[in-house]
């Protein structure tokens, strides 16, 4: 909690308190240079269920969000939070599923050559993004259009064509994998299997993120013994404008980039902290 408190550029926590300072509402956004989506990272309720000032705290960010240069804003919540109706009365829709499965230590198979993942190189670009548009359901290419910025990636190729390739990011809880496969591969099994050998030994839990249109995937994945979590909600706002300015909190006073105290009870969390979030 204290790390993602840290001030940076790339960051705006908002601290909400009532007039009498009994209540309290903490929230962040993240954006990264050139990038055109920002993210709500987390929010902490501290005796407050008010969802007027939950509300007004979203659009405060929402506003920040565009005068950082996003074009969107991206949240993650659980199926059963009650933070995914405030979001929606903020202007969030939603436009997909995501899990993350933990995947097993050991390969139930040997190494197979015509399985083997590569290192993506700067030639392959084309490739990645026609996979991508052709794979990715057009709701989420608007939310989550293709970018490249120098993302680390493996890839697959069956008959010199890239089929599938698969980014990754690591944190405190361990290696998360995105990938993105074409439903055409045969042996998705032996593939996944070979993915999995890439990490074998590197001292960390390896998690495979499964998002709605690769569901195909939870089959094979339980085949092979990996584990499951919940399902996560996946929204976006978009912003019709990038700069605003005066965006007012009437209920309660701001203070930006307040540290907080990381003893303060987190009571939803809008990304994944548990297995670890790709952002």
């Amino acid at each position: 909690m204290a790390s993602r408190l840290k001030p940076s550029a790339e960051s705006f926590t908002a601290v909400v308190e009532s007039s009498d300072e009994n209540t309290c509402l903490i929230s962040q956004v993240l954006h990264k240079t050139g990038e055109r989506s920002a993210l709500l990272n987390f929010l902490v309720m501290e005796n407050s269920s008010d969802i007027n000032d939950v509300l007004e705290l979203w659009d405060y960010l929402n506003g920040k969000a565009g005068e950082m240069g996003a074009l969107n804003v991206l949240a993650e919540v659980p199926e059963s939070s009650p933070v995914f109706e405030s979001l929606r009365k903020a202007g969030f829709t939603p436009y997909g599923w995501e899990a993350a499965w933990k995947l097993p230590k050991k390969v139930s198979v040997s190494s197979d050559s015509e399985h083997e993942w590569s290192i993506a190189l700067p030639t392959d670009d084309p490739q990645l993004r026609s996979l991508y548009q052709s794979l990715v359901p057009p709701i989420v290419q608007a939310a989550e259009a293709y970018a490249n910025g120098g993302t680390r990636r493996l890839v697959y190729r069956e008959n010199d064509e890239i089929v599938a390739f698969v980014e990754s990011s690591t944190g405190p809880n361990g290696l998360y994998l995105r990938p993105l496969i074409h439903p055409a591969v045969l042996d998705i099994s032996t593939l996944l299997n070979a993915l999995i050998s890439q990490f074998i030994d590197i001292g960390q839990p390896v998690y495979l993120q499964v998002r709605s249109y690769q569901a195909w995937l939870l089959n094979t994945l339980e085949m092979i013994g990996g584990e499951s979590s919940n399902h996560f909600t996946l929204l976006v706002k978009h912003l019709a404008i990038l700069q605003r300015n005066g965006v007012i909190i009437t209920n309660g006073k701001l203070v930006n980039n307040r540290q907080a105290e990381p003893t303060a009870p987190m009571v939803s969390h809008l990304s994944v902290d548990d297995p670890p979030s790709p952002h």
